[in-house]
């Protein structure tokens, strides 16, 4: 578009925003696209052309579109989670989540971002990474397409109970799109059919046929829930609407389970054989796990059991075989193996075991009732009559002995129950006094080795550190994860225990040094606004975007919580660019230290996030004790290769 301008491009790209918003993706293409073909590309126009080529099937373009942005943005985190998005559509999750994951730290609040890069280790098979990014995702605002992704990794984890309670409440949102309320219903047909109630299930994949959601690759599932349900005619005509498309090695493997159903076990190989060519679900392990157990059926079905028993057992070596109701099927086929060849005890074992990874399986529960009644039987024929008269005749023979020693017998007891009461009062004598000296000992112990943890940890923070210079509040929580560091020194308190108490006060410590006193500081010398105005990015009307939240945390417009960790360590590290000269100057004022204390602080506090703050916060209880030490050391004792440490040379260097 000739003459376009930075002003009008900006009105265009606001407009587009808001048909964005609306779901009008043709009218976003048509508007945004012009204004980069003049030159004009901020990252945001790059995400609203792609997101629109995305939503229109134009998978390659969207792709192509997110790749120009980030080769002229790099690092990109908006970007990259959109390039990852797109891969995951392309079935290329490997490469979605290397994108995803850098796009997941750099936007740990974006729910969106982390739904999707569940998606992406859902699909490699890394189930429970996926519900923790998910559960993270919850806890920052997500909806609920997390909830669904969620549902569908319980369902994956076999906690089908879980998995159903999350569907039907995105299935029963009012809030959500029908692609979404459909995608909940399919899967709740599909937990449906797992729990044995395959008519219900079918019922809801018609529907969603009739209603045009059902995608190719779902046929197949219909196909096996009405097999299922005992509607032949239903199920071969999905199979045949399936196959005149390009079936995928999951479809085949599900039409291999179909055909054993209907005691057609050599379709069910011809199938098996069909699928193993074709390219490999990006969960690979899982796919090998059900390709076996498949296998192992069809080939007990024909007769052939040496091979069906090397195909079980090769599936039961799996991770998968651990999994609730997953990893009950190949069990029960070996039961049935080992019942065919007169081995009930093993055919009892391996249904137990089905019925250990899933309580309510049919087949495994019948099958163990037919051997529990076969091996009563035998045990009752076994049991002859001659067997019986021997076993008596021994029994009389015992009781006559008996009889004969009794009166010695009972003299012998009578004196050694009178020795034991002895002893036994003794023992309780002698118990009773341990108790009390122990408990007396114990108590003291305990009460000195208080005294010296509290003592101890006076005195190391009072060589470093005065109260006097010292925050009341930070040195209160400096007191405590000091005292509580002595304790650990003698009780198996968890290195992570401690680190938090730490990590809390250092955090503390960058809101009393830095953010509290430069906020305070800005108002003092009138130069809150032109800070403000050196850190703004971009203006996009009334709205305002700066290089960070850090500058952000400062306009009381935003009403922004204190920057993190990160967010001070980055700017300590960039104090000499042009948008922070204020900052730099409220440091050389009021911090009596050379520029070079500065970067090796700015260092310092990112390592102390990544180490010990980040792992404490995302639950990782296994920190290593020796970098925590050293961590404290630099924090309190010697920092730079100079005494004292970081926290007390900055209290002890700060102008009044």
């Amino acid at each position: 578009m000739a003459g376009l301008n930075k002003r009008r491009a900006s009105a265009q790209l606001e407009q587009a925003g808001l048909h964005l918003e609306r779901g009008e993706w043709s009218t976003v293409a048509s508007l945004v696209q012009p204004v980069l073909d003049a030159g004009i590309d901020t990252p945001a126009a790059f995400m609203m052309l792609g997101e629109a080529q995305r939503q229109l099937n134009q998978g390659d373009e969207a792709l192509a579109t997110f790749e120009r942005g980030l080769a002229k943005h790099p690092g990109d985190a908006m970007l990259e989670g959109r390039v990852g998005a797109v891969l995951l559509d392309r079935g290329e999750a490997a490469r979605a989540a290397e994108f995803l994951s850098r796009a997941s730290k750099k936007l740990p609040r974006d729910s969106q971002v982390l739904t999707t890069y569940a998606g992406a280790l859902l699909a490699l098979g890394r189930a429970e990474d996926a519900e923790a990014q998910l559960t993270r995702a919850l806890l920052v605002g997500g909806g609920d397409d997390t909830r669904l992704v969620l549902a569908i990794t319980k369902l994956r984890r076999g906690q089908h109970a879980e998995a159903d309670k999350l569907a039907a409440q995105v299935e029963s949102a009012t809030s959500g799109t029908p692609m979404l309320h459909w995608s909940a219903r399919m899967l709740r047909a599909d937990l449906a059919v797992l729990r044995g109630d395959a008519a219900e299930g079918l019922r809801i994949w018609r529907e969603a046929d009739l209603a045009g959601y059902l995608g190719a690759h779902q046929l197949a599932r219909m196909a096996h829930a009405a097999a299922l349900a005992g509607e032949r005619a239903i199920a071969d005509d999905a199979i045949e609407r399936r196959l005149a498309q390009e079936p995928t090695a999951e479809d085949l493997l599900l039409f291999a389970e179909l055909y054993n159903l209907r005691g057609e076990p050599q379709k069910a190989l011809d199938a098996i054989a069909r699928a193993e060519p074709l390219a490999r679900p990006n969960d690979e392990s899982a796919w090998r796990f059900e390709l076996l157990s498949t296998r192992g059926r069809t080939l007990r079905l024909l007769g052939r059991r040496d091979e069906a028993r090397a195909a079980l057992t090769a599936a039961l070596a799996m991770p998968e075989a651990q999994l609730p109701h997953i990893g009950a099927a190949p069990n029960v086929d070996l039961g049935h193996i080992a019942m065919e060849e007169g081995d009930f005890e093993a055919a009892q074992a391996a249904f137990r075991t089905a019925l250990e990874r899933d309580a309510e399986e049919p087949e495994a529960r019948r099958a163990l009732e037919l051997i529990d009644k076969r091996l009563q039987w035998r045990q009752t024929v076994e049991s002859t009559a001659s067997e019986r008269v021997g076993a008596a005749q021994a029994e009389a023979e015992a009781m006559r002995r008996r009889y004969l020693v009794r009166e010695n017998e009972v003299e012998r007891l009578k004196r050694e129950v009178k020795r034991l009461e002895l002893e036994r009062a003794d023992a309780q004598a002698q118990a009773a006094k341990v108790q009390r000296e122990t408990s007396a000992r114990v108590r003291a112990e305990l009460e000195a080795r208080e005294k010296d943890v509290e003592g101890k940890a006076e005195e190391n923070l009072r060589a470093v550190l005065s109260p006097d210079r010292c925050p009341e509040r930070l040195w209160n929580m400096l007191r405590v994860a000091e005292r509580t560091y002595q304790q650990a020194l003698y009780t198996e308190l968890p290195t992570a225990a401690v680190a938090v108490l730490f990590s809390g006060a250092f955090e503390r410590s960058l809101i009393e040094l830095f953010v509290q006193p430069f906020g305070a500081w800005l108002d003092e010398k009138a130069l809150r606004a032109k800070f403000l105005e050196q850190g703004v990015r971009e203006r996009r009307g009334s709205r305002v975007e700066y290089f960070d939240r850090f500058t952000e945390s400062f306009d009381r417009e935003f009403d922004a919580r204190p920057p993190s960790m990160g967010e001070v360590a980055r700017v300590l590290d960039r104090r000499q660019e042009k948008y922070l000269q204020v900052f730099q100057q409220f440091l050389t004022e009021r911090y009596d230290v050379p520029d070079s204390f500065w970067a090796a602080f700015s260092s310092f506090v990112t390592w102390a996030k990544e180490s010990l703050r980040d792992p404490v916060a995302h639950g990782h209880l296994e920190l290593d004790w020796a970098g925590f030490k050293q961590f404290r050391e630099q924090l309190l004792f010697e920092f730079d290769g100079a005494k004292p440490g970081a926290l007390p040379r900055l209290l002890l260097a700060r102008r009044p």
